[in-house]
């Protein structure tokens, strides 16, 4: 037997958008073409097993509804049906319904009950030698029983053909309305448009709100917990999402950052995409300068004043706690956990990205002729960390810059090094030890140059601590970039953004060639259907862990539009 299968997911605006299930609904069809290449007739059948887990790890239930020839798993708000274009056979809720399905054997004594998994079957009859059966399944998701109930209705009208060829001229549509990028290579140009693909499916389309990659396990033991905005990842993703063309969109999510600001004037470490606040796990000062930063970037492809003078209140709170936050000691940013969300420091990184949103405060603040009202403190500040960054976090005896300074390196106790002190943590008074540098060689020391600026690339500081990063994260058997030294998240592997940061950093050096084999390395990591990891196996090269990160798909778009004349020698 072969077996062609066909998926169309029919582009949404939310779960259960309507009964007609059309470009609003929210449906999967998954249509399948069985051949019998044998030289015997075969009575063939359909089973499939589903294991149910939505919002959270309490109880849920499953029904199979008569009426409308489906099952359905359900849990408060929540409701996904799967149905086909024929009546069930058989069916089983629970009781072991895995192991009924292998079998090919299902009880369905039970219609309802507290079970989170089930199995259906359906009867394909005899297939002859050469003949082709086909057969279509539905996956309805809705957030009320009779939303779902009617969705199914209306999706058994459908023809498949009819969907398939709506949902095709949905995509066409909507790659038509973007920047085309056409290398030749099939490999880039393929990747490209998956990306935009991701940066479309991965927005929230009512608020804007963009997800890191899309994560469905919610026992968070098979994932890394990624199902929510971060805005430091999303002030990376605008600014691809700019270059596409999809300017329209970064509107919309800057809508939402607005809308999700803490009244204190920083952003918190990360979001649910309605705005409601994440579980998150302390104060991470680079995502309120890199957002700031990326307002800024968005004006600059916009052009549009009038979005400038919509963010500006945001702006304004935002600069006022960075320029705040300042540990009046170092002239640094104050402690808070690091881009990778680790550790508690003063790092280079952040401290660079906070001068970085600064910067970007004041630049808007001229083009709305609001300069010699608000910004003399901020420019003071911002002259202030400039120096501190050179001052305490270069090191003369490294020759490159420190990842930190003032950074609790065990989370769990003393620290361990003898050059440390305690510092104050917060207005009551607590204190924590920290060690008083941190000179672990990380990728991300490539912020104070790429992408805000604070030095550039021919920069004698920049250009030695960039090649300490090529030296001690380059791995010899793969390739590719890691985070840091020592990196033993997920057993320590090169990552797509940590390889394409180091690819923009050669391509503002112009140093074309050692961009290519970055961008050619990360394209390498993709999987078959052309989406980028968080990583890539340290032994064996292949994808892993996340699958698709839009901070690795946002990063590819960033370097394939960084600079024209190296799109001009990509193939050489």
């Amino acid at each position: 037997m072969d077996v062609d299968q066909f998926d169309l997911v029919l582009p949404g605006e939310g779960l259960g958008a309507g009964p007609d299930a059309g470009p609003g609904g929210d449906v999967l069809i998954r249509h399948y073409e069985i051949k019998n290449r044998g030289s015997e007739a075969k009575e063939t059948g359909f089973i499939v097993y589903s294991s149910f887990t939505v919002s959270g790890q309490d109880i849920r239930g499953s029904l199979f509804d008569f009426d409308s020839e489906a099952l359905v798993h359900y849990r408060h708000g929540y409701y996904i049906s799967i149905s086909a274009d024929r009546d069930v056979y058989q069916f089983q809720l629970g009781n072991n319904a895995l192991d009924a399905a292998s079998r090919a054997e299902l009880y369905g004594a039970d219609a309802i009950g507290m079970m989170a998994d089930a199995a259906l079957s359906w009867k394909l009859g005899e297939i002859l030698p050469g003949e082709t059966r086909s057969f279509t399944l539905y996956i309805c998701a809705s957030n009320t029983l009779r939303g779902v109930k009617e969705l199914v209705g209306a999706t058994k009208k459908y023809n498949w053909q009819e969907k398939y060829i709506m949902t095709l001229s949905y995509w066409k549509d909507f790659f038509n309305s973007t920047v085309r990028i056409d290398t030749g290579i099939k490999k880039i140009d393929t990747l490209y448009k998956r990306s935009l693909m991701v940066f479309k499916l991965m927005q929230n389309e009512d608020t804007g709100g963009l997800l890191a990659a899309p994560e469905v396990d919610e026992h968070f033991t098979r994932c890394g917990r990624y199902g929510y905005c971060w805005v430091r990842d999303a002030a990376f993703i605008t600014e691809a999402m700019d270059r596409c063309g999809l300017v329209d969109a970064v509107d919309k999510f800057f809508d939402w950052a607005v809308m999700v600001q803490d009244t204190g004037g920083f952003w918190h470490q990360r979001y649910y995409l309605d705005g409601n606040l994440a579980p998150s796990w302390g104060l991470q000062v680079d995502e309120t300068g890199t957002l700031i930063w990326g307002m800024l970037q968005h004006y600059k492809i916009k052009n549009d004043r009038r979005f400038l003078d919509k963010m500006w209140p945001s702006i304004e709170k935002g600069v006022d706690f960075l320029v705040s936050f300042i540990d009046i000691e170092t002239g640094l940013p104050c402690p808070s956990y690091d881009l990778w969300e680790e550790r508690i420091g003063e790092h280079t990184y952040s401290s660079a990205a906070v001068l970085g949103g600064i910067y970007a405060g004041i630049e808007i603040a001229r083009i709305l002729g609001l300069q010699e009202r608000i910004t003399c403190k901020w420019k003071e500040t911002a002259e202030q960390i400039k120096k501190s960054i050179l001052r305490v976090l270069w090191s003369e005896k490294h020759g490159r810059f420190l990842r930190s300074v003032r950074t609790k390196l065990n989370p769990w106790g003393a620290e361990h090094s003898e050059n440390k002190a305690l510092i104050k943590v917060n207005p009551k008074g607590y204190y924590m030890d920290v060690t008083l540098e941190d000179g672990t060689i990380d990728v991300s020391l490539l912020g104070v140059c790429v992408p805000f600026g604070i030095l550039d690339e021919d920069n004698p500081m920049v250009e030695s601590t960039v090649k300490a990063i090529e030296q001690a994260l380059e791995f010899d058997e793969v390739g590719g970039i890691e985070r840091y030294e020592n990196d033993n998240y997920i057993g320590g592997n090169p990552w797509v953004v940590a390889t394409l940061w180091l690819a923009l950093y050669y391509m503002r050096k112009k140093e074309y060639k050692k961009a290519r084999e970055h961008l050619y390395w990360a394209a390498n990591s993709a999987t078959e259907l052309g989406f980028l990891p968080e990583q890539a196996d340290r032994h064996t090269g292949k994808p892993a862990w996340v699958i698709p990160l839009t901070w690795s798909h946002a990063m590819f778009v960033l370097c394939l539009t960084e600079d024209e004349g190296f799109l001009s020698i990509l193939k050489g």
